[in-house]
């Protein structure tokens, strides 16, 4: 490794094209010049995601089923919630139930191969045998799970065509224009824990939080998580009104009623994003797939690294040869990650943004530990969302040689500047994905030892000669 930083430190060359892209300026303006510095890389898994973030109007998406991907494996995501109701009381006294549903409102978006219009997935729901707590003081993760009543399923497996998803459909006699997943639940199953939740709220002083105590909540799995598919579709929990949030349906009637009417009523129990918690179980199996040897590499520079939405494959960067930048006026400096075309045809669902973040020495910066993450420079105040958009993130057409290549753009010159005046000589940047869907997306870039360098990732300082 420090034989190759060596090289690398002094590999630094000034740009010999014109740069063109939309946020970093030509270096062909009378007395500013560009310098590259180029980066040692690899892949790492990052399994840290809170999915039980609730943050005020945006959807609550939950990834559930099995998707298999032939470079990256397998994913597999299973959506735990609570259910709450406006009714305290048991309605069901001195009535005929005559059946139940879940629902599952379709977010639109699936991940993978929508074209194919015969991808099925297998679904199952369970009762979640273990209470979650108050969603405004505690957090879940990609990696939480909960006991689940494997012996009283809910449902049978139901097996669902995911393009038909965007289909919509009504409840009773109640219009709705929502799509979504609809699962019929086994009734003596679910009234094993339903009944004796309903019997207390009548006498209770806290209905609320005795329902959650007494029926704690559902959990919706692929039936066979070893039966992977070749798309994944994403849930909305959350909606505007109880006919186009997740929760239970139950159907029922008078039965003393004459005639004898078909189902003329239709209880709700459904998710609420104030009182409910939830969370996104999201695992990955790579070991039998390509990716598996870049998480497992010995090379002191990878050719190629992946990066997936969190939980999944992350980025890890170094760039050395700070202390060999000519002395000047700084007034971008910006590292480009660049898509390596074979691995990124134009159907790949690329990730919307990058998220970098720094990893401390023992020197630099000063008072973080080895190895630790912190803040770059360029995102303070984390207050405020308008250093972020200064950062970027996002991908752009850059023309490099006259070749047109997608490429992810951050701009970090506070970073780099504060590494100057610190006489730090290395930056050591992870990088992520956003937890908007999570664990969805992928791109595979050129590292650091790339065959064509016209790929490979580098950090281009733009200064103004002193």
């Amino acid at each position: 490794m420090a034989l190759v930083a060596a090289v690398l430190l002094q590999s630094g060359c000034r740009e010999n094209t014109k740069i063109r892209s939309k946020v970093l300026p030509a270096n062909d303006t009378v007395g500013v010049s560009s310098y590259v510095l180029p980066c040692i890389t690899h892949t790492y898994y990052d399994g840290f995601a809170i999915t039980s973030t609730d943050i005020g109007g945006i959807p609550i998406y939950q990834g559930v089923g099995v998707y298999e991907d032939p470079f990256f494996g397998t994913m597999t995501g299973s959506t735990f919630f609570q259910v709450t109701t406006t009714s305290y009381s048991n309605p069901f006294s001195d009535m005929k139930v005559d059946s139940a549903i879940l629902v599952l409102p379709y977010s639109g978006f699936t991940f993978g191969d929508t074209g194919n219009t015969s991808i099925t997935q297998t679904y199952q729901v369970f009762y979640m045998q273990d209470s979650l707590s108050d969603p405004s003081t505690v957090n879940y993760y990609a990696n939480t799970t909960k006991p689940i009543d494997l012996a009283n399923p809910l449902s049978d497996p139901t097996t669902v065509n995911l393009s038909k998803l965007r289909d919509s459909f009504g409840y009773n006699t109640l219009a709705s224009t929502t799509p979504g997943l609809r699962i019929k639940l086994r009734l003596p199953a679910l009234f094993r824990y339903l009944a004796p939740a309903v019997n207390i709220l009548a006498a209770s002083t806290d209905p609320i939080q005795d329902f959650f105590n007494a029926f704690h909540g559902i959990c919706v799995m692929p039936s066979n998580t070893r039966q992977g598919a070749a798309a994944i579709p994403y849930f909305q929990l959350d909606g505007s009104n109880a006919y186009n949030r997740a929760g239970i349906l139950v159907y029922y009637h008078d039965p003393a009623a004459t005639p004898v009417p078909d189902t003329d009523y239709v209880e709700q129990y459904f998710f609420t994003t104030s009182l409910c918690s939830h969370f996104n179980n999201i695992t990955r199996s790579y070991s039998r797939y390509p990716v598996n040897q870049l998480l497992h590499s010995n090379q002191s520079n990878d050719s190629i690294i992946t990066l997936q939405n969190q939980p999944g494959t992350s980025l890890d960067i170094v760039i050395p040869g700070i202390k060999s930048l000519p002395e000047g006026v700084i007034n971008n400096a910006q590292l480009q990650l660049r898509l390596i075309p074979a691995y990124n045809p134009d159907s790949t669902l690329l990730p919307e943004r990058l998220y970098p973040v720094g990893v401390g020495s023992a020197s630099y910066p000063s008072g973080i530990g080895t190895g630790l993450e912190y803040n770059l420079a360029d995102r303070y105040p984390v207050t405020s969302l308008s250093p972020l958009a200064y950062m970027d993130g996002y991908y752009h057409t850059v023309n490099v040689n006259g070749t047109n290549v997608r490429t992810y753009t951050l701009n970090l010159p506070r970073e780099v500047m504060n590494s100057i005046a610190a006489k730090n000589d290395t930056l050591h940047i992870h990088i992520n994905g956003t937890q908007d869907y999570y664990g969805a997306f992928k791109m595979i870039a050129g590292g650091g030892s790339y065959r064509d360098t016209m790929y490979q990732p580098k950090l281009i300082v733009v200064y103004s000669k002193l």
